[in-house]
């Protein structure tokens, strides 16, 4: 009796076993696919490494972002992984099979959840949390249009610039207007931003010039045409096939404090728009012929071409003032960080909405009021 009651416990027991190794089997199966640690620890990575060189063996050659084609989605990754602030974590909260639900806690953003997509090999095919920064940027864009061209009025009539030609290192010729009224006066640089020419300062220069300040407006090589008018700048480094992406204006920015500090033997103030407002700051930082730095919008737009302005707002000592619209100012003030701003160094935000780089001034612009009181402030107390 005790035989059979043991042989039908054994037979029970092997049965079990069979269950639980076929029940294991499965849930490791289970459990491998909806591992997706690997390429989320990648993607955390490419945050702290300024580029996506983890993250690509995880990326899908369907990843794609809205309407935007599949082949612009490698560039969109890394512009997201240069230009956002420092990433404290990155966590998988939930998975199942095909997604991720993932926890993102950037430095002065605060934490956001939104899901990651992959394909049956475990690689990414859609961002949620990308697709709707894309969103958010290109709705901004649309609030943003305001007033289409500069409108130089009464002042242009009254301040009109001289032609001025000038070479950068590499022998390139750099296009520029002077708005010269007295050359025992101050001197403002002004540069552009993205896909735009010295046009973009057309009646900020001229209410300069009213302040008292002599204005040199440049023609960087990364440009564009503007209110009918070429970036010759950009025309001739196109024509001698020189590089002319972003970081390369530097060197034209170098040769213009080169010139203004020739010919009125004093300091300048820098003067920027967007990627030229990182590229005042950076140049700045370092160059003894600069006195002051004004950067609309500046962030971090070089990848690893350039230093992080993190470091650059570390360790500055001279006076800055950087603004953006509403929407930036969270992204800019985690670039400065929790410091104790020195004398003369200013972040403003706007009460209004505001605008991306220097047409935040630009006449009949709203807001722009208020833009100017902070810069005339900032501008007296460095002259």
């Amino acid at each position: 009796m005790k035989n059979a009651i043991y042989r039908k416990n054994t037979n029970i027991n092997q049965k079990m076993g069979i269950v639980l190794i076929i029940f294991s089997l499965f849930s490791s199966t289970t459990i491998f696919a909806q591992d997706y640690s690997k390429p989320i620890e990648a993607f955390s990575k490419s945050f702290a490494d300024k580029n996506t060189e983890a993250l690509l063996p995880y990326i899908s050659m369907d990843l794609q972002f809205g309407e935007i084609p599949k082949k612009n989605s490698p560039a969109i990754m890394k512009n997201i992984v240069t230009n956002l602030p420092k990433l404290n974590s990155m966590n998988i909260i939930d998975s199942e099979d095909g997604k991720a639900k993932v926890v993102y806690d950037f430095e002065g953003l605060g934490k956001s959840e939104s899901y990651i997509y992959f394909d049956k090999k475990g690689k990414i095919t859609k961002i949620q949390f990308v697709e709707d920064l894309i969103q958010q940027e290109a709705e901004a864009r649309r609030q943003q249009q305001g007033v289409q061209l500069p409108n130089p009025g009464a002042l242009g009539d009254k301040y009109i610039p001289t032609k001025v030609e000038f070479a950068a290192q590499d022998g390139l010729f750099i296009n520029a207007n002077l708005y010269e009224i007295d050359k025992k006066k101050p001197i403002v640089l002004l540069m552009h931003q993205a896909n735009s020419n010295r046009i973009e300062y057309a009646d900020i220069a001229p209410k300069l010039n009213e302040m008292g300040y002599n204005c040199l407006v440049v023609d960087l090589r990364a440009g564009g045409p503007l209110a009918g008018k070429p970036n010759k700048t950009r025309v001739r480094a196109v024509e001698k096939k020189l590089s002319n992406e972003m970081i390369d204006a530097q060197k034209d920015i170098i040769a213009a404090i080169n010139y203004l500090n020739e010919k009125y033997s004093k300091k300048v103030i820098v003067w920027g728009s967007s990627f030229s407002s990182s590229l005042a700051l950076l140049e700045g930082y370092n160059n003894d012929k600069v006195k002051a730095i004004i950067g609309f919008s500046p962030g971090d737009y070089f990848g690893d071409a350039a230093p992080s302005l993190s470091n650059v707002f570390s360790e500055i000592d001279k006076p800055y003032f950087v603004t953006s619209s509403k929407d930036e100012a969270k992204t800019l003030k985690a670039l400065i960080g929790n410091l104790k701003l020195k004398k003369n160094q200013f972040q403003f935000i706007p009460e209004s909405n505001g605008f991306h780089g220097s047409r935040a001034l630009w006449e009949g612009q709203e807001g722009s009021g208020e833009y100017w009181n902070a810069v005339k402030s900032f501008l007296k107390q460095v002259n």
